[in-house]
């Protein structure tokens, strides 16, 4: 089997609309050296059939139809059947600037297994070592999405894909925790654009509803990827994305987050006061406001104003 120096992995389920086209730039990347494989992950439409046509006309193209188990397992399968030393993910309604892969192949060289560029304009914070990176992929400032970046396919563990289905919004974080706790190397970041995202609106992630129990739920994968010896360092990242989680819970479901017996919120209050975390005006409301119907105001000005702020960061 031919190697390869980078494995784009694009996992596909009912990807018809845009697939040839997220194919099409990368086969017209000016870096050549590539291998694109596509997991069909049970697609109920035409994109098995793309997939095949690929094919059978390039050399360096492999695919693979698979029952539907989901975008992680699709891709922790793209990644076994790799044979690039490096990998990236691409997702079928995205694509790739032309010099994408040449932006990011150019820094193979160094010590790292990591290279991070920049999705829809050149923007990225900078960072002196390994551990402000991982301070900043846990608090959710460091771009937490697994496309836009080249991976070194030896620290692609299967633990970095351990994450249930139903995790369904926030899995790609997950897994960029594990990757950046499964090297001991600073990524190195360039302030190039490297990806194209396309915002689909139908997609899960945009369509779950925030409730307290998948708070509950994600927290404990979350804290699952940070190593146990180490959590203590990130205590203060990890309160802070928990209260910015309990947002969208103030507004779906305003009640549940009025009981501050919950056990959730009682951990939350415990880690407060245990590591002394200073609590903006904004965090401090939403643990203490007293009536539900007050929650949803407040919880729809903050989703508002994070929301202009997200378009403002892609660039829309």
């Amino acid at each position: 089997m031919k190697q390869y120096k980078i494995s784009v992995v694009i996992p596909v389920y009912n990807g018809e609309k845009f697939l040839r086209e997220c194919v099409d730039s990368i086969l017209a990347q000016t870096f050549k050296d590539i291998e694109i494989v596509l997991v069909d992950d049970g697609s109920k439409d035409s994109s098995g059939a793309l997939c095949d046509e690929y094919v059978s006309k390039y050399d360096n193209i492999q695919t693979i139809h698979q029952d539907n188990s989901g975008v992680t397992m699709a891709r922790k399968k793209g990644v076994q059947i790799a044979n690039g030393t490096w990998i990236t993910f691409v997702d079928a309604d995205d694509t790739l600037p032309e010099e994408a892969m040449s932006t990011l192949a150019s820094r193979i060289c160094e010590n790292t297994d990591m290279i991070i560029g920049c999705v829809n304009k050149e923007d990225l914070d900078s960072y002196n070592n390994l551990e402000q990176c991982r301070h900043s992929i846990i608090s959710g400032r460091l771009i937490p999405a697994l496309w836009g970046k080249l991976i070194r396919k030896k620290i692609i563990s299967d633990f970095i894909f351990d994450i249930p289905r139903d995790i369904r919004k926030g899995e790609d974080q997950l897994a960029n925790i594990r990757l950046l706790f499964a090297s001991d190397k600073m990524p190195v970041l360039i302030a190039k654009q490297v990806y194209n995202y396309r915002r689909n609106i139908t997609s899960v992630s945009h369509l779950h509803k925030a409730s307290l129990a998948y708070e509950v739920l994600y927290d404990k994968y979350r804290i699952l990827s940070v190593p146990v010896s180490e959590i203590s360092k990130y205590m203060h990242e990890i309160i802070s994305i928990r209260l910015n989680g309990l947002t969208g819970v103030a507004f779906s479901d305003p009640k549940s987050i009025c009981d501050k017996s919950h056990p959730f919120l009682a951990q939350i209050m415990d880690d407060i006061h245990r590591t002394s975390y200073k609590m903006n005006l904004q965090e401090w409301l939403l643990l203490n406001i007293p009536y539900a119907w007050m929650y949803r105001c407040f919880s729809f000005l903050i989703m508002v104003k994070n929301s202009i702020r997200y378009r403002l960061r892609l660039n829309y």
